[in-house]
Formats: structure tokens, sequence, C-alpha cells
């Protein structure tokens, strides 16, 4: 079979195909054209046409066959063959990305791995292209030290973590407790300096106002001041007074004498205590001015247990006085002479009544003064009989009952002498015995 070299080939039936035109192209089913190029393409020329054609499906033209568009393979641009539609790149950065935003929109993209080399995954801000791209975007990278950062607008790169294994406080970014290493019970407190929060133990003085909510217990440790002046104050409001001042004026480390305040059980007394570092210690209270320190017993007694009792000055004994008895006492009845002063002024004025007054004095307390005085005022003639009870008195010739005192100026001076002898002793008595 002979081979012919032909110009152009027209095949009026290819397959059913139809019948090519007046331009020497080979047409197939008026849809896809072949133009005219040589059977031996070796230079420039001879490739000038060499494409495919394809026709528009939306296009008419005159004839009614459409309008082709070429398909062609070109280097021409680029060094390396591209394929064109109608003088367009079939796939370049435009079109690729516009029909990836169109596959994306409606489908979602699903990968088995995707590995992001030296680079960034920013996220959209609205702008094309993104504006904030690579490290000043937003979004994710890999950083040098190997750890995955996420970076938000106008911030820092920080490390992203995984909180189900590393949801420690030490990891915040402001948060410092490397520096000087956590202790049991610190407290973590800002510190300005650096701005950070940082480990400290609890430090009252930070505070200008410290206010307990509960009582303060400090169990067997001790409430320990730095300076010689501080003071503890009860109820030292403005309004109010201070209630109780202690002092530390002690100016050698070490070497103090002290007061020891003790409670006690019932039935016991409390104690104030002299205590410290000296054998001797005694105890200096200070009135000021001329103020006076009183002593109150009510009822009960007020003990020296001393060597000895040093007065400056005078001793203020104290006086009961029988007028001063509302309604006043009656003659030839009894009342008990109320020892709780150690001088008995029995004192009549002009509306005492006429007659003998009874008085009974009980048993005193070994080596209490006793001090009896006898005043008439008025005009009516009075006595008073002291009775001691049976041998309750010691007078000069040995043991009385009692004493008569009926002249004004009449006074007697004794003391109780317990232990066996259990008797008032007279010391000297300007009185009548009996």
């Amino acid at each position: 079979m002979s081979i012919r070299n032909r110009n152009n080939i027209n095949t009026l039936t290819i397959n059913a195909l139809g019948s090519s035109d007046t331009q020497g192209n080979v047409s197939i089913n008026y849809t896809i054209k072949i133009p005219q190029t040589s059977e031996t393409t070796n230079n420039v020329p001879d490739n000038a046409n060499a494409c495919i054609y394809l026709k528009d499906v939306n296009s008419i033209a005159n004839n009614g066959s459409g309008d082709f568009y070429p398909l062609k393979v070109d280097s021409l641009e680029y060094g390396s063959p591209y394929l064109y539609f109608n003088s367009n790149l079939v796939i370049d950065s435009s079109n690729l990305l516009s029909e990836l935003e169109t596959i994306l929109i409606d489908y979602p993209l699903d990968l088995s791995n995707i590995i992001i080399t030296g680079g960034y995954i920013n996220f959209f801000n609205g702008t094309i292209p993104n504006t904030n791209q690579g490290p000043t975007g937003v979004g994710l990278r890999y950083s040098s030290n190997n750890t995955v950062q996420f970076k938000n607008y106008n911030t820092d790169w920080i490390d992203l973590v995984d909180i189900t294994t590393h949801d420690e406080f030490r990891e915040l970014v402001d948060v410092d407790v490397y520096t000087n290493p956590l202790q049991n019970n610190q407290y973590i407190i800002y510190d300005a300096g650096s701005n950070l929060f940082i480990n400290s133990n609890l430090a009252i003085n930070n505070d200008p106002n410290p206010t307990l909510s509960n009582d303060l217990i400090i169990g067997t440790n001790s409430l320990v001041y730095s300076s010689n002046t501080s003071n503890i104050l009860f109820d030292n409001t403005s309004t109010r007074n201070t209630l109780l001042s202690v002092v530390n004026n002690t100016t050698t480390t070490g070497i103090s004498n002290y007061l020891e305040l003790n409670n006690s059980d019932t039935e016991n007394d409390p104690s104030l205590v002299c205590k410290g570092s000296d054998t001797n210690i005694g105890l200096d209270i200070t009135m000021k001015g001329s103020g006076d320190m009183r002593l109150n017993a009510s009822t009960g007694n007020i003990y020296t247990n001393s060597d000895s009792l040093v007065i400056g000055g005078f001793i203020k004994n104290s006086v009961y006085r029988t007028s001063s008895k509302v309604g006043g006492y009656i003659p030839d009845t009894t009342w008990n002479i109320p020892i709780n002063t150690d001088m008995i002024v029995f004192d009549f004025v002009n509306s005492s009544q006429t007659g003998t007054y009874w008085a009974n004095v009980c048993a005193g307390i070994d080596g209490q003064k006793l001090n009896l005085i006898f005043n008439n005022r008025g005009s009516n003639v009075i006595s008073v009989l002291a009775d001691f009870g049976s041998n309750g008195v010691i007078v000069g010739t040995g043991y009385s009952n009692g004493l008569v005192f009926e002249t004004t100026g009449q006074s007697t001076a004794l003391v109780y002498l317990g232990y066996g002898i259990d008797a008032w002793q007279v010391l000297n008595t300007g009185s009548a015995i009996f």
C-alpha cells in the first residue's frame, strides 16, 4: 500500500465523523478542529499552528457552527511546556487559587498528612493577598526550639502546650517560680519590678492595715518585736483610749527582767510574777502626779508577806465612825464592830440617845492592829462597853472580857495575837476594864 504526502487531509467518514472544511483543517463532528501544519515539523513556522480547537457550546457563529478556542502546549514564556487554553494557562496561581477556594467553600479539605517546611499557617484577615503573613500574621508555626507556637494579632509567638498534661501554674508567661524555687506553704505575690507573679513567704508588713477575721492562735510560739519601742495596744482606735500598752525597753539582747501574768484553775488565784535574768527582781509601780494606788479587796484581806514595809511619807489609816451609820445605834442593844478598818471612833452627837452601847469585837488576824477611840460631842451621858468575849482581850493584869469607854478622848491600841493565844493584846489604853 502506497503512502501519499498531502498538505491537507479531509476525511469524509472516520467512524461516522463529519467532513473537512475548505481551509485544509481536520474537523471532527464540527466539535474538534485540528489546524493545518506540515507533516514534518522541524522548524518554528511548521509548529506555529500546532494545537487543537474546541468548540464553545454557548457560542453560535454566522455559519451556525459556533466559535472554536485553541488548546495548545507552549514553552516560549517559561522555558518549559505549559498547557494553554485560548491563550490562558490551564493551571496557574490565580485560577488554581480561585478553583480551590470555590471547592473548599462547598467541600471540606480531607487530607492524611500536611507538612509545613520552614513556613507558617496564617489565617485570612479579609484582604487579598493577606497583608499579615508569615512572622507578622496570625497563625501557627513550628519554632526553632521544637515547639508549636501560636500568635494572635499584635502579640508575640507563644508555645502551645498540651493542657491535659501541661496544665501547671508555673507555665504561665507572667509567672516566675524558677528564679527562687517554690517552697512549701509559700504564697504567690505580684512583683512590680519584674512584672511577674513570684513566690514568697507571707509578709504582713506589705498590708498597711492587716485585719484578722478570726482568732490569732500562736500555739507554743511567741510574739517577737524587732524594735524596743514596740507596743501591744488594745482598743487603740481614734475615738477610744489605749487599754494596755506593753513596751519592751530592754537594751541588752538575751538579758531581761519581765513580768509573767498567769491564769489559774477555779478555786485558785491568778498571779503576777517577776521573772528574768537577775537573782533579785522587784516590781516598780509608779503613779502619775498625785494619783493614788488603791488595792481593793472588798470583803477580803490584803496580805504583805515581807520582812518589812517601808513607807516614804505617812500612813493613812482607815476610819469607821459610828455616827456615820444611818439611823445610828440604840443603847442597851448589841452591834458588831466592823473591824475591816483599823480605827473605830465611837462618835456620838447631840442626837445620840443617853445610855450604854454594847459593841462586840470579833477575833482578828495574827498581827492585825486595831484602835478604839471614844468621842462624845453631845450633852447626853453615854458610855460604850466593847465586849471581846470570854478572855478575848489581854490587859496589863491578864485576860479580860472587855473595855469600857465613857469619857471623851479615851482610846485603846490593840494587836491581835493568833497561833493559840487568839486574843487582842492591849498596847496602851485609857479605858476601864471589865
